[in-house]
C-alpha cells in the first residue's frame, strides 16, 4: 500500500518525497489538480501528504479538501505548509497574515510531545516559507495546536479525533531539525484515529500547551521581544518537561501516588476565606516570595516556614507560596514545608500554589504537596484550558484561586465557573500597577463569588480603598515578607475595611 503525496506545484514536494522515501515509505506523487478523488480511492492508500505550494489555502486546492473530507478517520493525513493551512480551513478556521514574513528562515518552536513530535526535543530549529498562518481567534474547536514560535505564531495543528495533523514549516528542509523522525512518527500511525494509535496522542501527557493568542493583521508588524509572562512561561515549560522526564515523575505516577492517599488533608480554600471575610472584616492571603521580577530580591535568603507560620500566627486565612524557581527563587519544597508548619496552627490557614500553572501535572504536584488551591492566569491559558484545569483541581478537592486582569478576562473565569477570582493589579506583561483595577471590576463579580485583590498594597491603609467594592480579600507578598512585624500587618490588612 502506498503513501499518496498530493503536489500543490512546489519545488519542496521533490525533499517531500526523499524524506518519505527514507523514513520507509512507497510514495506515489500526483499534482493535486490532475487526479480525481474517485482515482485515490481506487488506490487504497496507506496515508496521504499534503504537499507545500504558493498561494493561499482556498487558491487552486485541486481535490485536497475532497481528500480531506473522504479519508478524515480512515487513514493517517499530513499537511505540510499550504498542505496545513488546507486543514486549518477544512475545519472551519481562516488563515490570514501572520504578522511576518519568513522565506528561509529559521526559528526555533516549543510543541506538546504528541503526534508528530512523539520523541522529539524541545525548541528545535525548523525552516520557515510563509508569510500567512492560522489566525488563533478562530482555531476550530476540532483541532489543538501541536507546536508554535516564541511569538505565538502557530506552527500546525492536530485533529483531536483523527489522525489528521499539519505543520506550518518545512521539516523536509535540509536546515530543520528531526524531519526524519516527524515523518516517521506519522509513517507509524494506522487507522484513521488517535484511539487506533495507542500512545500516539495522549491527551493528559501534553508537554507544552500553546500559551497564547496572536492577532493576525493585515500588514506586517515588528517583532517584539517576548515580555516577561512569556519568558516566565517558555521557562516553566523546560521545568516541567524535565521534571516529568524523571523516573517515577510523570503525571502517570502522581496519580499513582494520590491514588495511595498520601497527600496531606485538605481544607476548603473558599469556605476558608468566606469564614475570613466576616463582619466588615478581609480576609488576608499572606505570600510567601523571595523575589519578583519587578523587585528582584526580596528576601533572597528566606526560610518559607518560618514566614508561612508567622502568617499563620497572625491570622492569615491562606498562605500564598510562590513555587517558580528563576525569577522568584521559591520551589515545591518551600510549599510542603509551610504545609508541614502551619499543620499545628487553629484555624489552619489554606495553602495556595502561587505557580504560573498551564497542566494537570502542576496541579497533582500541588496536591500531593499538600496545597489547598492553585493559582490559575486566565492571561496565560485559553478557555478550554481554563476549563480543563478547573476542572481537574475541583476532582482533586481544589478550588483554585482564578487571576483575572481586565472585563474580558474576568467574564472568562465567572464564565468557567470559578467561585474565587483573584484581580491583579499589576500588569503581568508591563508590571504597571492600577489599584483602582479589582475596584473597577468587582461590579461584575456576583456575591457569591470570592473576590480578592492582588498586588499593589504597601500598607495596611492601602487596602481601605476597596471598602464598600465587595472584595472579601486582599493577597500581600513583599511589603509582608518585608514586615518587621507581621503580625501587626496582617491585623492592619483585616480591619482596613473598618477605618
Amino acid at each position: 500500500m502506498a503513501t499518496v503525496l498530493l503536489d500543490a506545484y512546489d519545488s519542496f514536494t521533490f525533499n517531500l518525497y526523499q524524506y518519505l522515501s527514507q523514513a520507509g515509505a512507497d510514495v506515489r506523487v500526483f499534482r493535486n489538480d490532475k487526479i480525481t478523488l474517485a482515482e485515490v480511492i481506487a488506490m487504497d492508500p496507506v496515508n496521504i501528504v499534503l504537499s507545500p505550494g504558493p498561494g493561499h489555502p482556498r487558491e487552486d486546492p485541486g481535490i485536497c479538501y475532497e481528500v480531506l473530507e473522504h479519508f478524515q478517520g480512515k487513514i493517517p493525513i499530513l499537511g505540510v505548509c499550504l498542505g496545513q493551512q488546507m486543514m486549518y480551513e477544512h475545519y472551519g478556521g481562516t488563515v490570514g497574515f501572520a504578522g511576518e514574513i519568513q522565506h528561509g528562515k529559521t526559528s526555533t518552536i516549543t510543541h506538546d510531545g504528541q503526534g508528530l513530535y512523539r520523541g522529539i526535543d524541545q525548541l528545535f530549529p525548523i525552516t520557515r516559507y510563509h508569510s500567512l498562518a492560522g489566525d488563533p481567534e478562530t482555531l476550530p474547536a476540532c483541532l489543538e495546536v501541536n507546536s508554535w514560535t516564541s511569538n505565538g505564531v502557530i506552527m500546525g495543528v492536530r485533529h483531536r479525533e483523527y489522525a489528521v495533523e499539519g505543520v506550518q514549516f518545512h521539516p523536509e528542509s535540509i536546515l530543520s531539525e528531526n524531519g526524519l523522525a516527524m515523518f516517521s512518527n506519522f509513517l507509524r500511525l494506522r487507522g484513521g484515529t488517535w484511539a487506533e494509535n495507542s500512545g500516539a496522542r495522549v491527551a493528559d501527557d501534553m508537554a507544552n500547551h500553546y500559551p497564547g493568542k496572536l492577532s493576525i493583521g493585515s500588514a506586517p508588524v515588528a517583532q517584539a521581544s517576548p515580555d516577561i509572562l512569556s519568558r516566565i512561561f517558555r521557562q516553566r515549560q523546560r521545568d516541567v518537561a524535565e521534571q516529568k522526564a524523571l523516573p517515577g515523575r510523570s503525571l502517570a505516577d502522581l496519580q499513582r501516588l494520590l491514588a495511595l492517599d498520601i497527600a496531606p488533608t485538605q481544607i476548603d480554600f473558599a469556605q476558608r476565606l468566606r469564614d475570613a471575610a466576616t463582619d466588615g472584616r478581609l480576609a488576608v492571603l499572606a505570600e510567601v516570595k523571595r523575589a519578583s521580577p519587578s523587585k528582584g530580591d526580596i528576601c533572597a535568603d528566606a526560610i518559607a516556614a518560618e514566614h508561612g507560620l508567622a502568617y499563620a500566627r497572625a491570622g492569615a486565612a491562606a498562605i500564598s507560596v510562590l513555587t517558580e524557581p528563576t525569577w522568584f527563587k521559591g520551589s515545591i519544597d518551600d510549599l510542603r514545608d509551610v504545609r508541614q508548619a502551619v499543620s499545628c496552627v487553629e484555624p489552619r490557614p489554606a495553602v495556595l500554589r502561587k505557580e504560573f500553572v498551564f497542566e494537570k501535572y502542576q496541579i497533582a504536584e500541588a496536591r500531593l504537596a499538600g496545597a489547598d488551591s492553585v493559582l490559575l492566569i486566565v492571561k496565560m491559558l485559553s478557555r478550554a484550558q481554563l476549563h480543563a484545569l478547573l476542572e481537574y483541581s475541583r476532582e482533586l478537592r481544589m478550588e483554585p484561586l482564578v487571576e483575572v486582569n481586565d472585563a474580558d478576562e474576568m467574564r472568562a473565569a465567572l464564565d468557567a465557573g470559578a467561585t474565587v477570582i483573584g484581580v491583579n493589579n499589576r500588569d503581568l506583561r508591563t508590571f504597571a500597577v492600577d489599584m483602582d483595577t479589582t475596584r473597577d471590576l468587582a461590579a461584575q463579580v456576583p456575591k457569591e463569588v470570592v473576590l480578592v485583590a492582588l498586588s499593589g498594597i504597601v500598607q495596611p491603609s492601602d487596602a481601605s480603598i476597596y471598602a464598600g467594592a465587595s472584595v472579601g480579600g486582599v493577597l500581600v507578598g513583599e511589603a509582608l515578607m518585608r514586615a518587621t512585624d507581621k503580625a501587626a500587618f496582617v491585623q492592619g490588612l483585616q480591619t482596613a475595611l473598618q477605618n
